[in-house]
């Protein structure tokens, strides 16, 4: 999956109060969760004002600290 704004991938990353996490734009929220469902990959969305981390620009998608990082970069890569 890439970043809409970058063009960069969008990667796993991990927060020590958080744990696991990525930051998406908005608009690609519904599409991101449809593919996370498919794969049975728990996680919680959280707007940019209470997320852990984020900003009103970017949604945050928690998936916790004891989350399969390698599964979810994997399924994350598989989006083009």
């Amino acid at each position: 999956m890439r970043d809409h704004f970058t063009g960069d991938s969008v990667d796993v990353r991990v927060n020590e109060k958080c744990g696991a996490y990525i930051m998406i734009e908005p608009t690609r929220i519904g599409p991101t969760e449809e593919l996370l469902h498919k794969h049975g990959i728990s996680f919680t969305l959280e707007d940019g004002a209470n997320s852990c981390i984020g900003t009103p620009e970017a949604a945050v998608i928690e998936f916790g600290k004891d989350a399969d990082l390698e599964t979810i970069q994997r399924v994350l890569d598989s989006v083009n």
